[in-house]
């Protein structure tokens, strides 16, 4: 999908290149050969597609001493303000920085996971837990506010997508 007159990965990827230095685009295998990714630098999921926690979990494999900030690519109205402020927010004592809603739930996907985070990931995924959300809600996380709750809110739908095309329209 695009909302900012190209296709949305690479809005976002240079955003997430300009905020940390290095971004990488996490594929499932299936994906690979998509000419969509040409010339991004990705990480293909080292298993077979268990969603984001996979994606994850696969980067780490290739660098495990880093602390990776996952990004969904459905998030329209992410900037560089929210992603430097999740970056100044970070705490590497945690096993995670991440947004809070609010309605108080965490945003798993525009979050800093730390290396410490990966074995717990790991074991939770060998007992069929795949969710990233609930590994932030046992913590120890590092909870903060984003600038705005716009900036961390998905598009799920064809109607959400409508909609924020015709905001980005009047912007």
């Amino acid at each position: 999908l695009g909302y900012h007159g190209e296709p949305q990965v690479r809005w976002l990827w240079r955003k997430l290149n300009k905020a940390c230095g290095n971004a990488y685009v996490s594929l499932r295998a299936n994906q690979e050969n998509c000419g969509l990714y040409a010339g991004l630098p990705v990480f293909v999921d080292s298993w077979s597609s268990m969603g984001p926690v996979i994606g994850l979990l696969s980067a780490w494999e290739r660098v495990p001493q880093a602390a990776w900030l996952v990004v969904a690519v459905d998030l329209p109205f992410l900037d560089g303000a929210t992603l430097n402020t999740l970056i100044a927010g970070r705490r590497m004592d945690c096993l995670a920085t991440a947004f809070e809603h609010t309605d108080g739930t965490l945003e798993p996907l525009c979050t800093i996971w730390e290396p410490t985070a990966r074995d717990a990931l790991a074991d939770r995924v060998k007992t069929g837990n795949k969710s990233l959300r609930t590994l932030l809600e046992v913590g120890p996380i590092s909870r903060l506010l984003p600038p705005s709750e716009e900036a961390i809110t998905s598009v799920d739908s064809l109607k959400e997508y409508q909609s924020v095309l015709k905001r980005l329209r009047k912007i």
